[in-house]
């Protein structure tokens, strides 16, 4: 017997990286997954490689008449799961303003339309989880965008925690350091990409990224703790401790 065993699982950003791993975890534990995502290909690579009636249904998180297609189709939604991630990085005054926008697009208010469609459809036990990042805490330079859309997203897992309560909806906020793994292709060229992540793990007390099966153990411990709601669980080898 799986700790999900019977339960419907949706998984933005499911096609690749974290939230892969997020619904491969889900679906050993039992769990039925929907891999959302705008790549059918990865979708569908993805679904087939989990098995055990996991779907790939292709959507823009950032179109909210995509989201509601993808929710219409599903009667009931037990956990959610949104992982849809891209990062863009430059400063204030070189980086186009429409690039924090479409970050935001996606990362935020992909989040906000998850939620909007499958809160109507999930009974009482259910349970979301909202995915940021620790750069709202930690200073990730050039990234000043980014920090505000990670502070963004805790503060709404921490409101909806509250606000969905009485409907027996808990609500958490899995918050990543540098993580292995990830597919978020950075606005960065390779040296850059490369610079960036040594300098992080300077900053980093354990001195080496997570894995993402280490964030799929944290969201599942999200999903299935009954009694943790309205928490930040920051996943960062100590980086925001220092």
């Amino acid at each position: 017997m799986g700790k999900l065993d019977g339960k419907v699982a949706v998984v933005t950003g499911g096609g690749t990286g974290i939230g892969l791993a997020i619904a491969e975890r889900f679906a050993d534990e039992g769990a039925t997954v929907v891999l959302v995502g705008r790549r059918r290909d990865r979708l569908e690579a993805a679904a087939s490689r989990i098995g055990r009636g996991a779907r790939a249904v292709p959507a823009d998180v950032g179109v909210e008449a995509e989201v509601a297609a993808v929710f219409a189709g599903l009667p009931r939604v037990d956990l959610l799961v949104t992982c849809a991630g891209g990062a863009v990085f430059g400063a204030i005054d070189e980086l186009p303003p429409r690039a924090w926008q479409e970050l935001f697009q996606g990362r935020f208010f992909g989040q906000m339309f998850a939620c909007h469609h499958a809160v109507p459809r999930m009974p009482a036990g259910s349970a979301i989880v909202l995915c940021s990042g620790i750069a709202d805490r930690a200073n990730v330079p050039l990234y000043s965008g980014g920090s505000a859309l990670c502070g963004a997203v805790n503060a709404l897992g921490r409101n909806l925690a509250v606000e969905l309560a009485p409907r027996g909806i808990r609500v958490n906020v899995l918050s990543p350091g540098l993580i292995e793994g990830t597919a978020i292709e950075p606005n960065l060229s390779g040296e850059q990409l490369a610079e960036f992540w040594q300098d992080t793990l300077r900053r980093i007390p354990m001195h080496r990224a997570g894995s993402v099966a280490d964030t799929a153990e944290a969201a599942l411990f999200l999903a299935t703790c009954a009694y943790a709601s309205g928490q930040v669980l920051e996943l960062d080898g100590g980086w925001t401790a220092t």
